[in-house]
């Protein structure tokens, strides 16, 4: 905690903006290289992380899917216990699109969403409170875990939502971005300078979308349930 401290005391927000490309770019090329190659030859402007809304009644009938297989493999000797986990999944401002793109449980590109400017002009953006670091993705440590629960560290969840001929599809942006802690040394701060740069570049990408969108100004002034 000392040295996060020592970072971020020395941590120049300002400077990060105005390079915001140049890290952007070393983002991008090294721990986050998947997002150009789904990207293709289209710019990353900015980004942040997501996730796709699920309902109480698709929780319920996840869990008791995962709780069959469950008592299936034991029925056969094998201990198992199955628990449904998010996986990585991103919202990217390209020129005036936004993309969303998400990955199966191997990493590999699983949906790729493009939402034109009228969509966007049309769609409508509203809080819906912290969510607790443990349910963002696979793979995150106890510790981690006790980390990004402190208050100081949740993630707040701004939903996104588009209207469609007969549905309306609701995308969730996280206005933190969790980087794959399992690709740096244990004990070394280039994790945490990493985070503080891309938790500027998330910051940017809710400025960016509202200065586009104004109908998709971010706040936390209203919570919707």
């Amino acid at each position: 905690m000392k040295k996060t401290n020592a970072i971020a005391a020395n941590f120049d927000e300002n400077a990060v903006k105005e390079d915001l490309e140049k890290h952007i770019n070393n983002l991008t090329n090294d721990k986050l290289n998947y997002l150009k190659k789904w990207m293709k030859d289209k710019p990353i402007d900015v980004f942040t992380d997501a996730s796709i809304a699920i309902s109480t009644k698709d929780k319920a009938k996840n869990a008791a899917v995962d709780a069959v297989k469950s008592v299936a493999w034991a029925a056969v000797g094998v201990k198992a216990k199955y628990r449904r986990v998010e996986t990585i999944s991103h919202l990217i401002l390209s020129n005036d699109h936004l993309h969303f793109v998400d990955a199966d449980v191997d990493g590999n590109l699983q949906t790729h969403l493009t939402f034109t400017p009228d969509q966007l002009s049309n769609a409508k953006i509203e809080y819906r409170g912290p969510k607790k670091g443990v349910d963002l993705a696979s793979g995150i440590t106890d510790t981690i875990s006790k980390k990004l629960n402190k208050e100081e560290n949740m993630i707040n969840v701004f939903a996104i939502t588009f209207k469609g001929d007969k549905e309306e599809l609701t995308i969730q942006a996280h206005d933190k971005v969790v980087l794959p802690f399992e690709m740096y040394e244990m004990g070394s701060n280039s994790y945490t300078e990493d985070s503080m740069i891309a938790n500027v570049i998330c910051k940017t990408f809710f400025e960016k979308l509202a200065e586009k969108y104004p109908n998709l100004k971010a706040s936390k002034a209203i919570l919707v349930s």
